[in-house]
């Protein structure tokens, strides 16, 4: 009884929060309709753990077909759970890359095989046995299920190894509980055969997961997907609480951009920025904290500070603005002025840092204007 309840309270709070997350994030974007995808299966497999344990009775055994039909659907879209959660955190970590089919296909071969067998358990209970009694029981090739559950576990805590200097720590650790909660807790699951632990542990880790995605737009700046100010403000509130600080500011503000709105109207103006931003992430990305304060104004916060290495950043960044401007068809150039100061003990702040980073944009700005002139 007690599963039972535990799996109806938390199909009522995924409802609640698939309900909340139609309205409240952006379904367009590929990695918001994954992790609709991820709550839904999430939801659906715990309502048919719900009827499992509910037909698992002598008290029932009329209704035998029912609940192998049950376990049978059960068994067979388990692993689609964490293999959703797999795609949602490869999107996270490679935003603006397709899912290559490819990778796709290859991901869906351990979910294929473990479909067969499950199908095949309906016959040959191979997975489990549901016996004249109708009571559940493991079958020999009851393994293979959590197993194939386990390498899903496996290949998302890879992957965010592998983009592990992309994120954050917060987006670390968070994402990290998707595929690390359930590993653990399903080993009791597994060894003390109870119903109410890996998938309350899984809607636990979408629910966390959820919470971040909504405070994560708070902090985001929705025409460009970089920083807003926010982000920007709870950064250096993170980074006065520290000593010892390695640090640096870029303070870039794009030249001209006013003449583009004026000339080619607002929309262009929107696509200039967006495409400005996916360039300062393709540059800074894993080495800083790129953010548009407002207007044709960013900021990049480096953990760097080793001016010929920023120089170097600045550099590529100047290149791929420059290829760009040579493909464009459109009679505007995109260009940029930029300030860039080193933290070092001559700072009474890191205000005092960020202030005079943006002194220098803006006598970058002056110069360049007077060498038009």
């Amino acid at each position: 009884m007690l599963a039972i309840q535990m799996n109806i309270f938390m199909v009522i709070l995924l409802s609640s929060i698939a309900l909340h997350a139609c309205f409240k994030i952006d379904r367009k974007e590929q990695v918001n309709r994954l992790f609709l995808a991820l709550i839904f299966l999430t939801i659906l497999i715990l309502i048919l753990e719900i009827l499992s344990v509910l037909l698992n009775s002598s008290n029932y055994v009329n209704f035998v077909i029912a609940h192998k039909l049950v376990d049978t659907l059960g068994f067979t879209l388990a692993p689609l759970v964490p293999m959703f959660a797999v795609l949602y955190v490869y999107k996270i970590t490679n935003k603006y890359k397709k899912i290559d089919i490819n990778k796709f296909l290859c991901l869906s071969v351990p979910f294929v095989v473990n479909s067969i067998i499950s199908l095949g358990s309906y016959n040959f209970n191979w997975i489990f046995e549901i016996t004249n009694e109708n009571i559940y029981v493991r079958g020999p090739l009851f393994f293979v299920s959590p197993m194939t559950s386990y390498v899903y576990y496996i290949i998302n805590l890879l992957f965010l190894y592998d983009a592990r200097k992309k994120l954050s720590r917060e987006e670390l650790f968070i994402l990290s509980l998707l595929p690390s909660i359930p590993a653990v807790l399903s080993v009791f699951q597994l060894y003390y055969f109870i119903y109410l632990t890996i998938w309350n542990s899984i809607a636990i880790a979408v629910v966390i997961n959820y919470i971040f995605i909504v405070h994560s737009q708070t902090k985001r700046d929705p025409l460009t997907g970089l920083g807003n100010r926010i982000a920007f403000d709870e950064y250096l509130t993170s980074l006065n609480r520290k000593s010892n600080i390695v640090f640096s500011v870029l303070n870039i503000d794009l030249d001209d951009f006013k003449s583009i709105n004026d000339m080619f109207g607002h929309h262009e103006g929107d696509k200039v920025l967006r495409f400005f931003a996916r360039q300062l992430e393709d540059v800074f990305e894993g080495k800083g904290t790129s953010i548009r304060l407002g207007g044709d104004e960013f900021i990049v916060l480096l953990n760097e500070n080793q001016r010929e290495i920023l120089e170097t950043y600045i550099q590529t960044l100047n290149n791929k603005i420059n290829e760009y401007n040579e493909r464009n068809d459109r009679p505007y150039r995109i260009k940029f002025s930029y300030g860039m100061t080193i933290f070092n003990s001559t700072y009474n702040s890191i205000y005092e840092l960020i202030q005079h980073s943006d002194k220098l944009m803006y006598e970058d700005k002056k110069k360049m204007k007077e060498a038009q002139m």
